[in-house]
């Protein structure tokens, strides 16, 4: 398990975002990473892959990417089996479009840009891309390759989608993959077995219910008891990859926000109780007088079946000055239905 090291140093004004100092870094200690960015593209780019990549391309790719990448683009095509084996008659997901850029049509020329393994951070290699067609204006954009040290080997974890138009905002590789949707509405399970209903009042979230879609039992209400009180917009609910899992986050308003945890137990889903986060950090900080302004616990996506990564913001201040978290947690449930966090990194600014 990985701990906190330290709190966040810089102060800060209102208005301002948190910053993680990074520890200067030459050339020569980021060759590795960047030879690593720039043998993943050259693989990526051999030939277009329309939609998930086909086996023989995933074969190319495995070697290069985090198994538990791998293990959701495989889960993937599972899925995408299942949708055309139950909807002959419809297209399933991930079909077609470059899933691994930003632009649907695809790249037509990349080369490496800023490389950067900042401490505490995530390890990034910037890629400048262009898409000619003929006719048009080239578009031009820079998605970002993210890393992970694993076996001393820098592997591909997920893919930072940069184009600037506004569809795209906020995209990433594992966002358009299992585990990384955010549903806000009425929806089905990935597996399409459980029914989720969300109930609104004006703009508040009165209730979440889940239900097998068969009516093999009745809805359980997950948020929303009589007489608990709703939350007021936005809220989403993120599923694991395989749809045994599923984490709520509810906007409890500006300055708080929180996330629930459920796993599927015998046809019932049963609360998960998440670790506290930056306990001692947080009691160091008001010992030192600083009060908490802001704590907000987002879902943000499912690392792989057992790994939920939320994004933790909190905020200390005094009267003048300030000092705060802005991580993504990664948060593992074990088989007994434990959560422990299991790494941390600070959101890149």
């Amino acid at each position: 398990m990985m701990h906190i090291r330290k709190l966040w140093a810089p102060l800060w004004v209102l208005g301002c975002c948190f910053s993680a100092s990074a520890a200067v870094q030459t050339k020569d200690a980021l060759e590795p990473l960047r030879s690593a960015g720039s043998t993943f593209y050259a693989e990526l780019r051999k030939e277009r892959i329309s939609g998930l990549p086909s086996v023989a391309q995933m074969e190319r790719l495995g070697s290069l990417i985090t198994p538990e990448l791998r293990s959701i683009i495989e889960l993937a095509r599972r899925e995408q089996a299942r949708q055309v084996e139950q909807h002959p008659d419809d297209k399933p997901d991930w079909i077609e479009g470059d899933l691994f850029s930003s632009l649907f049509e695809g790249v037509s020329e990349w080369k490496l840009g800023v490389t950067a393994a900042p401490k505490g951070s995530d390890a990034t290699v910037a890629i400048k891309l262009t898409y000619n067609e003929a006719g048009l204006e080239a578009a031009e954009w820079t998605d970002t390759l993210v890393f992970r040290n694993r076996a001393g080997a820098w592997l591909v974890d997920d893919i930072r989608m940069g184009g600037d138009w506004e569809f795209n905002s906020g995209e990433t590789l594992r966002r358009r993959l299992p585990g990384g949707s955010k549903d806000q509405a009425d929806h089905l399970s990935p597996d399409e077995k459980w029914q989720v209903t969300i109930s609104y009042e004006g703009d508040e979230v009165t209730a979440i219910s889940v239900a097998p879609k068969d009516g093999s039992g009745k809805a359980q209400t997950l948020f929303g008891e009589e007489g608990s009180g709703g939350c007021p917009f936005p809220t989403w609910v993120v599923w694991g990859p395989d749809a045994r899992k599923l984490a709520i986050r509810l906007g409890d308003g500006p300055r708080d926000a929180r996330t629930l945890v459920f796993r599927l137990m015998d046809g019932e889903w049963q609360a998960v109780e998440l670790p506290e986060l930056f306990a001692a950090e947080r009691a160091a900080l008001e010992e030192k007088g600083r009060k908490e302004r802001d704590n907000l616990v987002d879902a943000e996506r499912w690392q792989d079946a057992d790994t939920l990564v939320l994004h933790y913001f909190g905020s200390f201040t005094s009267d003048e000055e300030g000092d705060g978290f802005d991580h993504l947690v990664s948060v593992r449930i074990a088989a007994d239905g434990r959560a422990s966090v299991v790494e941390t990194v600070a959101v890149p600014q």
